[in-house]
């Protein structure tokens, strides 16, 4: 039923609950995962600013793809660049692109505040795919730890 298994994570708590459910989906039906990070810019002033290093994008999408072979599940990951687009467009494309019969994603992410006044990205990525999405709900550890990690920046 579900072969093939986007994943896709910003790094936050909540997208990190994301990845062992991507993998029990794929071992119970035989599937493989495709790792996503979208690397956005943030908006300033004058001009666009990552809101990560490239080198840091890598490598969370590296250390997921490792997590996911390493649990003896065939995996790949990219990173993609965002330019004038909304990352819920991102990984709708992507995931269409890689033929995905499953999106799974965290219930909320990095975007905190600005997901109040705009819908989060799982939310619109819920309307827009063509496929099922599995929203991931996290543990209560998970919810104190982002609550901390907001609390922090």
């Amino acid at each position: 039923m579900f072969k093939h298994i986007l994943v896709a994570l910003d790094g936050s708590e909540y997208s990190r609950q994301a990845l062992p459910a991507a993998i029990e989906v794929a071992k119970r039906f035989e599937g493989e995962v495709f790792v996503l990070h979208v690397h956005e810019e943030g908006h300033g002033r004058a001009s666009t600013n990552p809101l990560e290093t490239t080198d840091e994008a890598a490598w969370l999408v590296a250390d997921a793809v490792k997590a996911v072979r390493d649990a003896g599940v065939t995996a790949n990951g990219h990173v993609g660049d965002l330019y004038g687009d909304h990352v819920a467009n991102g990984i709708v494309k992507t995931a269409r692109t890689q033929g995905s019969d499953l999106i799974v994603m965290g219930s909320r992410g990095l975007s905190g505040v600005q997901s109040l006044m705009l819908g989060s990205v799982t939310q619109k990525v819920m309307h827009l795919a063509h496929t099922a999405v599995l929203v991931v709900r996290p543990s209560e550890s998970a919810r104190e730890n982002a609550e901390l990690e907001a609390a922090s920046t």
